[in-house]
């Protein structure tokens, strides 16, 4: 029997969700804003080594009102 797997990559990227509501939940308004290499919001997405991706979202997890996503 044969194994599948998925295609994975080790470049990712870091996005913060905000809940200005503070309510995370479906329905209620969320703030999705990308973060760069140094866990400071940019314009646009940016790129970045996995490792590197979870190191940042490990550090900035905690915030009041948000969530923080390694897409």
């Amino acid at each position: 029997m044969a194994i599948s797997k998925a295609p994975s990559s080790e470049i990712r990227a870091l996005v913060m969700h905000v809940y200005p509501d503070g309510i995370k939940a479906y329905g209620h308004k969320r703030l999705d804003v990308p973060l760069g290499r140094r866990g400071k919001p940019v314009k646009k997405v940016r790129f970045m080594p996995m490792a590197k991706a979870h190191e940042l979202a490990r550090k900035l997890q905690g915030r009041a009102n948000t969530t923080i996503s390694v897409i």
